[in-house]
């Protein structure tokens, strides 16, 4: 367990302290943009050229290439949106919107995969939607930093990155995929959203602090990515996949302690359904809240076995 338990943390850890550290970078958002990309080319081709050096030009692979591209390119937009985000609107809530991105990623595979979603599921993905639409709206009429801008990007994130979640489950069913060859298709798709974006938008790379911060939090992000595929790798995907959207935790204790954002009684009780929520995503024989229940019912009883199924 602990072999992708550990990564698991890692990446939780990583993605949540880059949220945080963000709002104390004065880089451009071209500029993140733009070192997110150098970044990404040094690590995932790198992983890739250590790992494995399997080549793109099979046809049995076409299919899986084909489709793992299609939704790099959405994860792509995701990022940038999630960029946009973090700079303009409050570190713990964005945070927490864009991690919804899990339970909607499980109700698109219950329509367009045709998974199934038991009733729990259904519930915690009920509750992703209500409390994000609640900080949503809390945060705007609290005078949020830029009016709604930051409130679209995160909507929009997490809208991104659930497609792009969905189509990489079923980039995974077609003939010869592998882990190392989606990893330089992750940058791939960077390249092909994020590049334009950071030449196109104000790149400005001033030296200093800020630079240092700004290497650093793409540095985190880019390295989370590695570590949450090792975790996925070693892992149960039902398991990994959901609670990985848990790095709003991290980002909550540095804004509060570092960053003194204020937060509402009621958003963080907000906050707190959306935690729960995604756990509650987690498919039933692998939710470790339902064995809990489960085995307590089954002591209640008088120590009767209960079979998961």
């Amino acid at each position: 367990m602990l072999a992708w338990l550990l990564p698991l943390l890692v990446t939780v850890t990583f993605y949540g302290l880059a949220g945080g550290i963000w709002k104390q970078c004065a880089l451009s958002l071209g500029a993140m943009s733009l070192l997110f990309v150098a970044v990404k080319t040094v690590v995932n081709w790198g992983a890739w050229a250590a790992l494995s050096r399997r080549g793109f030009g099979d046809a049995a692979s076409r299919k899986f290439l084909g489709w793992a591209l299609t939704g790099q390119f959405f994860n792509g937009l995701a990022w940038i949106g999630y960029f946009i985000a973090l700079t303009y609107g409050p570190a713990a809530i964005v945070q927490t919107i864009t991690a919804a991105y899990t339970a909607l990623a499980a109700l698109l595979a219950l329509v367009f995969l045709r998974e199934r979603v038991v009733a729990i599921q259904g519930l915690g993905i009920a509750l992703v939607v209500s409390a994000g639409m609640f900080l949503g709206y809390t945060s705007m009429s609290g005078g949020a930093n830029t009016g709604s801008l930051w409130i679209i990007a995160s909507v929009s994130t997490m809208i991104f990155w659930a497609v792009a979640v969905t189509i990489f489950k079923h980039a995974y069913n077609q003939p010869e995929a592998d882990d190392w060859r989606f990893f330089v298709l992750n940058w791939a798709g960077v390249g092909l959203t994020m590049l334009p974006y950071g030449l196109l938008t104000d790149h400005s790379m001033a030296a200093g602090k800020d630079l240092w911060l700004g290497l650093l939090i793409v540095t985190l992000y880019a390295l989370g990515d590695l570590t949450l595929f090792a975790a996925i790798a070693r892992g149960p995907a039902s398991i990994v996949s959901p609670v990985s959207g848990l790095y709003p935790v991290p980002t909550l204790f540095y804004a509060s302690l570092v960053l003194h954002e204020h937060i509402s009684g009621l958003q963080m009780a907000a906050i707190g359904v959306v935690l729960v929520a995604i756990v509650m995503v987690v498919p039933a024989p692998d939710n470790p809240v339902m064995k809990l229940f489960r085995k307590g019912s089954a002591a209640a009883a008088g120590n009767v076995p209960t079979t998961l199924e």
